[in-house]
């Protein structure tokens, strides 16, 4: 159900990467189908021009051919006998034998109109007797039956009667011949043929424009294109449709080669120009159209395109919006957990560093690689390679007591001075109460300055609080160790510093090296005791070493201490052991072993410590041995219980975990530091060599294998199995073994 809060997902950055990212995705196809539309816009104006080039060069052929057959007639008239006798001999009257002969030239011309169907009519005219013998007739030329345009028939051939305006073809829109007017194409030849002298006759053959035109209606529709022959001289012969549309001709550049096709602008309207130039006589075919038709079908493909285009983009946007929703709520909810998380984590930071600061101080820390971890999960930072650890200790005077608000004074003007005294370098810090614990750390070549600007130069300040309530401050400063995870003992030094200070004066500032030689006091801090017995507990055998050196070192190397001292010291320690032992149980082999040693404890102190420390060890040891079987039998029931169930599908490290009764990330500790392996990486390889096995040695499917050694499908089966192996199953069953 739609709520507020998936109105607000909406505008959440995860939810708008999703949809860019599904809308990036939807582009593609979009972008694709855009350049796939221009190609096919390319094609297909490719294909209308060719196409038109096509037709008019046909067309082109056919008009060549008309031509050639006119010139072969009127070759063939210009030397037919009839045509030349009655060129010299024919009177203004003709004569029965004349009118005879007419009558034969006309059966001749019509058979040539007959077997010609662009031949509309043929005229032989003779200019001394003033008759014109046609296919169809003969009359007297001055008869003002036949018009061309505005002239009579008698007046337009003697205007092109001239040997100079013979031989050419022209175009006469308006002709009447009786009550018909008709728009033809006059081919003029002059008789005799072939000859300079006077003109006697002419021989006029007609072509029907309408046949002519006929072959262009493929190349132009009506009210939307022209076609027509322009001659060497420029005439226009055979336009179409001059009556409706405005004829244009097209630019010099467009038909200067001997054929092609262009766009070209003509009278406003962009047009696709063809042209082809006759080789016969040098006249240019031209036909033009406009390109709205020529791309007619590109405009409908880009029409549904676009259509296709808007439906599938409105579609995938919603498509997007939803999957987008979908699959970014999980993934928000799961960033909005982590920032809750983070910031939960943010106001638990103070006791994080607080209780890494404590461990640190109680070494808990093993070595510096681990230190640096803690500090870095902290997010404290020490930079340098020196440590040292300073201890504050607050006192009053008998019979003072500070109020709460004065409390807070003292904590402040501790920090100051702290402040003060490490100013310039890395350090943390932890106040609780009257006493305060800080670590600092620096740079090597720093270290010598910075100890002697505390020793020499600093000096601790009053203020009213301290003065009023009888406040001592005494502040004891352990030695610098090298090492990060060794500041629990200059901890422990600094706090044997102040323990050590006589508050008989002001406040003080005390070196654990002033203190440390010719000493009254043995070093066993209460700290160091429970550090003591909790690392014998975990029979943490190495750790156990390094506080018994650190004893040795601090009250038998450094401290000269009497033998009374000592002895009280080991016995303290000795104490220490007592406890151990009540609170752990041990064999009666183990027992025994201590009870024989602690029996008859010699007088001489240092054998006194051998045999407590001997003691001591005893015990850590014990108890590492019995972890270690513990561990070993823990892990040894682990491998009985993987071996029996690694088939099962189900099984896994949860299994494991419940049955044992151990967290996940123990028992994966625990069975990698036994196998030597992962757990999952054990538990497949188990799988897979029952695997081949069965691939060897059996028939079975690679589904029914799969399901047998603990897989749920074969297609994890063949994944895991490539993985491992580097082949397919099926080809490690065909391999030779």
């Amino acid at each position: 159900m739609w709520n507020w809060k998936n109105a607000n997902l909406l505008k959440q950055p995860v939810f708008m990467k999703f949809v860019l990212s599904y809308l990036l995705i939807l582009l593609i196809p979009i972008l694709i189908g855009v350049q796939q539309y221009y190609k096919t816009q390319q094609v297909l104006v490719e294909d209308a021009a060719e196409m038109n080039l096509q037709i008019l060069r046909m067309s082109q052929d056919i008009v060549d051919r008309l031509f050639l057959e006119v010139d072969d007639v009127v070759s063939t008239l210009s030397v037919n006998n009839d045509v030349l006798n009655l060129m010299q001999n024919v009177s203004a009257t003709p004569t029965p034998e004349q009118l005879y002969n007419f009558s034969l030239l006309r059966n001749t011309l019509n058979q040539y109109t007959i077997t010609n169907k662009f031949f509309f009519d043929i005229y032989l005219s003779f200019k001394n007797s003033h008759s014109v013998i046609t296919s169809k007739t003969s009359f007297d030329l001055r008869d003002n039956n036949v018009r061309i345009g505005n002239q009579s028939l008698a007046e337009w051939m003697d205007s092109v009667s001239t040997r100079g305006d013979q031989k050419q073809y022209y175009n006469l829109d308006a002709v009447q011949i009786g009550a018909m007017n008709y728009k033809l194409i006059a081919y003029v030849s002059p008789l005799p043929n072939g000859f300079q002298g006077k003109v006697q006759g002419s021989i006029v053959v007609f072509i029907n424009q309408n046949d002519i035109n006929g072959l262009f209606q493929r190349l132009v529709i009506k009210n939307k294109g022209f076609a027509y022959i322009l001659d060497t001289k420029g005439q226009m012969i055979a336009p179409t449709s001059v009556d409706e549309v405005k004829i244009g001709t097209p630019s010099a550049e467009a038909t200067a080669t001997s054929s092609g096709s262009s766009f070209e602008t003509i009278n406003g309207n962009k047009m696709l120009v063809s042209h082809s130039r006759s080789d016969q006589n040098g006249w240019n075919y031209i036909a033009a159209l406009p390109t709205s038709v020529v791309l007619a079908k590109a405009d409908y493909i880009k029409r549904m395109i676009v259509i296709i285009t808007i439906i599938t983009l409105i579609l995938g946007i919603v498509a997007a919006i939803l999957m987008a929703y979908r699959n970014s709520k999980p993934v928000s909810e799961l960033i909005e957990s982590n920032r809750i998380l983070n910031f939960r984590m943010e106001q638990q930071l103070p006791l994080i560093q607080l209780s890494m600061i404590e461990r640190l101080m109680r070494g808990y820390y093993k070595n510096e690689a681990d230190s640096r971890e803690a500090l870095s999960q902290a997010k404290v930072s020490l930079q340098g390679d020196r440590f040292y650890a300073i201890a504050i200790s607050i006192s009053l005077g008998d019979g003072y007591t500070i109020a709460p608000n004065g409390a807070k004074g003292i904590q402040d003007y501790i920090l100051m001075q702290l402040h003060e005294l490490v100013d310039g370098y890395d350090y943390l810090i932890n106040v609780n109460g009257d006493r305060a614990d800080m670590v600092v750390s620096l740079e090597t070549y720093k270290a010598e300055t910075h100890v002697e600007r505390i020793r020499y130069d600093w000096k601790i300040g009053r203020n009213d609080v301290l003065a009023n309530n009888e406040i001592r401050l005494s502040i004891g400063i352990g030695r610098i160790y090298s090492q990060m995870h060794e500041v629990w003992r200059s901890h422990n030094e600094a706090r044997q510093a102040v323990d050590y200070a006589v508050f008989g004066g002001q406040n003080v500032v005390i070196w654990y090296e002033d203190i440390a030689q010719g000493s009254i006091f043995y070093y066993y801090p209460l700290d160091l005791e429970m550090k003591l017995v909790h690392t014998i507990k975990n029979g943490d055998v190495e750790s156990l070493e390094q506080i018994l050196y650190q004893l040795e070192e601090q009250n038998h190397t450094e401290r000269q201490l009497s033998a009374t001292t000592r002895k009280q010291l080991v016995s303290e320690i000795q104490g220490t052991l007592y406890k151990l032992m009540e609170q752990l149980q041990f064999g009666y082999a183990t027992y025994s072993e201590l009870n024989a040693k602690l029996e008859f404890m010699p007088n001489n102190s240092e054998q006194h410590w051998a045999t407590v420390k001997s003691a001591l060890q005893i015990v850590c040891h014990h108890i590492n041995d019995n972890k270690k079987q513990k561990h070993h039998k823990m892990a040894d029931d682990m491998m009985e219980l993987v071996h029996a169930r690694y088939l099962d599908a189900n099984f896994g490290l949860a299994n494991l975990a419940d049955q044992f009764k151990c967290s996940e990330s123990f028992i994966s500790v625990q069975f990698k530091e036994y196998a030597g392996t992962s757990f999952s990486e054990y538990v497949e390889k188990k799988r897979l060599d029952k695997a081949c096995h069965l691939l060897r040695d059996t028939e079975k499917s690679i589904n029914d294998i799969a399901l047998e050694v603990g897989y749920n499908s074969d297609k994890s089966f063949r994944r895991a199995f490539k993985r491992t192996l580097g082949t397919q199953p099926t080809s490690y069953r065909d391999s030779p073994t």
